[in-house]
């Protein structure tokens, strides 16, 4: 009887540390005029909607340490730039000590001479010639990060280094890096440590390597060992560590649309790796830029994601985003926006996701031009700043949570 007492008191001090938690997170930023807060919600659009899959999952984990929770948050430049995902990351990892699963699946965008996040360091050796699923000249394969990089010299090396905060700290003991895993390529050997044990999937196209103990860096050396070896080929990076806690993904390729997600024929396979319980997807700002948008394409195009992803979990979630307001070429508010975002609900209805209406949160049409004003918006009306970006992040957080709350009074 008296652990039975024990037990339901850690639980109670459990919810209040939490919902203080989300609370406070939410008035950080309760102070802008122009943000709509009113708006700052899930939508969902059945009985039976409502992340409960997901949400149970987060449940055991907060409260039993139990498992991993796995989260992938797709678009173009928005995610790329990796301070929206990562505010997220940030805020969830924040909800109680020791939650982190690790950095999970990632692309070192240096080695593309592309925007690489802030959050870790690349330095790299050898002439690395890329490929971006956006650029429509470009002809490769692509797997989950829609950007591969090929390499012909030997001995060419990867060097990476986190750059902790108090929150974050992306130690890691699991290294996967997705390759081309033909006789052709090169060898890859470790150099930071000697690993337990090496595991090359030759089904989905990886080589595992397991480590004694956990560590922040990692260099990696490409080198042939075989006469008829002549190429690396990196599609992506996964480090993750055996601790229960959240893993947190983020795809993002700068002038992404929807239908160059559909030229990533590795996606399928690459993606039971990361087996995602919640996907956000937040595509579309490029595809409903020009007057040449199509609703319809537009619709059909997310069809097919969402079929990719249910093929790997049945079980998965979607929240769906609507484009930011934004202006084109910098003189007229962009009304396509509109369009996109009806598509938005149809999807959160058909798939019985969750809809998340950044458009009429900053404000409806024309409102970046606050959102500049104030900062939080670059001059290209189409961009965030850092803090644009941060606030953002806290925002669908602070969202997620206040649903979070709901399930928790569901289930009393």
């Amino acid at each position: 009887m008296i652990q039975f007492i024990k037990k339901i008191l850690t639980l109670i001090l459990f919810f209040t540390a939490f919902l203080l938690k989300a609370q406070s997170n939410a008035e950080t930023f309760r102070d802008f005029n122009f943000v709509n807060y009113n708006e700052n919600t899930i939508h969902f659009y059945s009985k039976d909607a409502g992340f409960y899959t997901f949400f149970s999952k987060l449940d055991s984990l907060l409260k039993f340490k139990k498992g991993k929770v796995r989260i992938m948050q797709m678009g173009g430049s928005h995610i790329q730039a990796e301070i929206w995902p990562d505010q997220v990351r940030k805020d969830f990892l924040k909800l109680s000590g020791n939650m982190n699963g690790g950095r999970g699946f990632f692309f070192p965008f240096k080695l593309a001479k592309t925007w690489n996040p802030k959050n870790f360091q690349i330095s790299y050796t050898g002439n690395w010639k890329s490929y971006r699923n956006s650029v429509k000249k470009h002809q490769a394969k692509w797997g989950v990060s829609g950007i591969t990089v090929t390499i012909k010299d030997s001995l060419s090396t990867i060097n990476i280094a986190y750059r902790h905060d108090s929150v974050t700290n992306y130690k890691f003991n699991r290294i996967r890096i997705f390759h081309d895993t033909d006789p052709s390529g090169f060898d890859i050997r470790l150099l930071t440590e000697k690993p337990l044990n090496t595991v090359v999937n030759k089904e989905i196209g990886f080589t595992e390597f397991l480590l004694k103990k956990e560590t922040d860096t990692l260099s990696v050396e490409f080198l042939k060992t075989e006469k008829n070896q002549n190429h690396f080929t990196l599609y992506g990076m996964s480090l993750e560590n055996d601790e229960p806690g959240i893993v947190y993904t983020s795809v993002g390729v700068n002038g992404a649309k929807t239908d160059s997600f559909l030229r990533n024929e590795l996606f399928v396979d690459q993606l039971k790796t990361i087996h995602p319980d919640l996907v956000i997807f937040c595509i579309g700002i490029n595809d409903a830029y020009y007057a040449s948008f199509c609703p319809k394409c537009y619709e059909e195009n997310y069809d097919k994601l969402v079929s990719w992803v249910r093929k790997v979990n049945p079980k998965a979630e979607f929240l769906f985003v609507t484009n930011n307001d934004s202006y084109f070429q910098r003189k007229y508010p962009n009304k396509r926006v509109l369009e996109a975002r009806k598509v938005m609900i149809r999807l959160a209805k058909k798939y019985n996701g969750g809809m998340w209406d950044l458009f009429e949160i900053m404000g409806g049409l024309g409102s970046v031009k606050n959102w500049e004003t104030n900062g939080f918006a670059k001059k290209d009306k189409i961009h965030f700043t850092d803090k644009g970006y941060q606030l953002i992040g806290d925002l669908m957080f602070s969202a997620l949570m206040k649903e979070y709350d709901n399930y928790l009074k569901k289930q009393k």
